[in-house]
């Protein structure tokens, strides 16, 4: 049985990540975008505040939220993949964006000083953590003490998160050794309760969730297998490391799982996602 290395694991994810930032943001602009918002929508954001975007990925939050922090608020976004945060960069420039900031950092170990930011947003990226409790005392650290806010998502459980849950639980069915044993999954805050217990544990307050529904529209099952295999370096790398036989069925299950969803000329595949907002 394969052991978990978590350093092995985030070189390969800063590698994998770097290299597929181009068909992240071609692919997943759009869906991250609206799986961003609702989280904007509870971190209660206003002009001013100095925001910790974590995972930021290409940017996508962060640029969001710009405009709401305006006049005289600040956002900084950090991200394991250096390609991610060279996307961003370019990204931020286009758009004339000057109090946006991007640096290459490990959300494990935030290099800011205490009580830095009035709220810490973390969009999908809590998931992509080899240590998630160091991870949520980093983010509770750099928040101001007493109202500093947290807002984070999460992906539900793999039946109700199906715009990823497809895909996993293909790979499940057909090469269930792809799951290593202690190694961050996709779905780990999705049953009930857990995702609370953990920001309590980290010593958040009073931690309020949400799930959200948003649904990806996509045009055949090809383009939907095309799509989640832009935004995931994890799963672009599985793919390269089982047989191509595997491989392939797998690919020909998703597409075929994902017609199912189709009506109207269009497959609308339904996805839950979990909005935490948490108090330091």
């Amino acid at each position: 049985m394969a052991v978990f290395d978590p350093i092995q694991y985030k070189k390969i994810e800063r590698e994998v990540y770097s290299l597929t930032a181009a068909s992240y943001e071609k692919f997943g602009s759009t869906s991250f975008e609206a799986y961003a918002q609702p989280l904007l929508e509870g971190a209660q954001l206003k002009p001013g505040q100095h925001v910790l975007d974590v995972a930021c990925g290409t940017g996508i939050p962060s640029l969001m939220v710009s405009p709401l922090v305006e006049p005289g608020g600040t956002v900084t976004g950090i991200d394991l993949a250096p390609g991610m945060i060279e996307l961003a960069k370019k990204k931020a420039g286009e758009r004339g964006l000057k109090n946006v900031t991007f640096q290459e950092a490990d959300g494990e170990s935030l290099p800011f000083a205490d009580e830095s930011f009035d709220t810490v947003l973390c969009n999908h990226g809590l998931v992509h953590m080899t240590d998630r409790a160091k991870a949520l005392r980093e983010m509770y650290r750099v928040l101001r003490k007493d109202y500093g806010i947290l807002a984070l998502s999460v992906w539900g459980t793999p039946d109700r998160a199906l715009t990823i849950g497809i895909v996993a639980m293909a790979i499940r069915e057909i090469w269930p050794a792809a799951v290593i044993p202690g190694a961050p999954m996709w779905f780990d805050f999705g049953p009930e309760g857990v995702l609370e217990k953990t920001l309590t544990d980290a010593g958040f307050r009073n931690p309020q969730t949400t799930t959200y529904s948003v649904s990806l529209v996509v045009k055949s099952g090809e383009e939907y297998w095309e799509g989640v295999l832009g935004i995931s370096g994890r799963l672009q790398m599985l793919l390269k490391s089982i047989p191509q036989e595997a491989a392939s069925k797998i690919k020909a299950k998703v597409i075929g799982t994902s017609e199912n969803f189709r009506s109207q000329g269009q497959i609308e595949i339904p996805c839950k996602e979990i909005i935490a907002i948490a108090r330091r």
